[in-house]
């Protein structure tokens, strides 16, 4: 589960992007190698709670922050979740902190929005480690090609417009938003936990938003040249050969990471694993020893 007595060295802080206000967090050593980790839907960045502060025993400084939808500060107009927009999030907060050029690791969507990051600003990015989901043109690829992929993907298109959507997952004291994070395979006491922070529908509105990238705008997703690490594990969504596809869009160097437990919540089941991958990857690529 998130949390526990390591968490505790974190702080809480908020940053500026333009008119944004986005809450966020923060922890390690304000001289340690920088890392802008992404959450994925519908968490926010305290699901870095349990690998964060691992990361910080190896002197890496790491900054979460609830995105776009999730900060209350954050959230837009419903037609303001876009692949584009997200992406420049992304920068702008690394820009308000000073961060000319970043590590950067994303799980979920967040991991989508990580691809586009880096193939979009590679030169701002020092190394990207991505979690589950794989490169968006892949993905879009496999959405297109493979029968099973498209209709694994579709179970989760169906949930939209997000008014509507927002309007069923709470219906009956949100047994749908439940059951959806459950057969997730998501840990009981993190489904009420979650279900409780969504429970305003406002709040699920923008987060099914900002969840619903349509495919043709991951399509549009360049290869990426930096040093790229993904963690991929078996789960909702993702089929083994959509994953086997990444390598075909990275141009740098890329290592996959295939873990046979875990689950979808890697970032809570499997966060030792996790701190040690991305630790040894942020090194690698910072003394410019990452290879292919």
């Amino acid at each position: 589960m998130t949390g526990g007595p390591a968490a505790a060295a974190s702080s809480e802080i908020a940053i500026a992007v333009g008119h944004l206000r986005f809450r966020a967090v923060s922890w390690g050593p304000s001289d340690g190698i920088p890392l802008l980790a992404l959450h994925g839907f519908p968490q926010h960045a305290r699901s870095w709670d349990r690998v964060a502060p691992l990361l910080a025993e190896q002197g890496i400084r790491t900054v979460a922050f609830d995105q776009r939808g999730y900060s209350p500060g954050a959230r837009v107009p419903l037609d303001q979740y876009t692949l584009d927009a997200v992406v420049a999030d992304a920068v702008g907060v690394a820009d308000a902190l000073g961060w000319d050029r970043v590590h950067l690791a994303g799980f979920g969507q967040g991991a989508l929005q990580s691809w586009a990051t880096a193939a979009a600003h590679p030169g701002r990015i020092a190394s990207l480690t991505a979690l589950r989901f794989p490169h968006p043109a892949a993905f879009a690829q496999a959405v297109r090609r493979d029968p099973a992929q498209r209709r694994a993907w579709n179970e989760l298109e169906s949930m939209s417009p997000p008014h509507a959507a927002a309007q069923q997952l709470l219906r009956d004291d949100a047994a749908a938003l439940r059951a959806f994070l459950a057969a997730s395979g998501m840990h009981p006491t993190l489904v009420e936990e979650t279900t409780a922070r969504l429970q305003d529908p406002e709040v699920l509105e923008a987060a099914v938003a900002w969840h619903l990238i349509p495919v043709e705008a991951m399509a549009e997703v360049a290869p990426v040249a930096v040093p790229s690490l993904y963690v991929f594990s078996q789960g909702p969504a993702l089929l083994p050969a959509t994953a086997r596809l990444c390598a075909d869009f990275a141009r740098g160097p890329y290592r996959m990471v295939e873990l046979d437990e875990g689950g979808h919540w890697l970032l809570d089941t499997a966060a030792e694993r996790l701190a040690v991958l991305i630790g040894d990857h942020l090194r690698a690529a910072t003394d410019g020893s990452a290879s292919a």
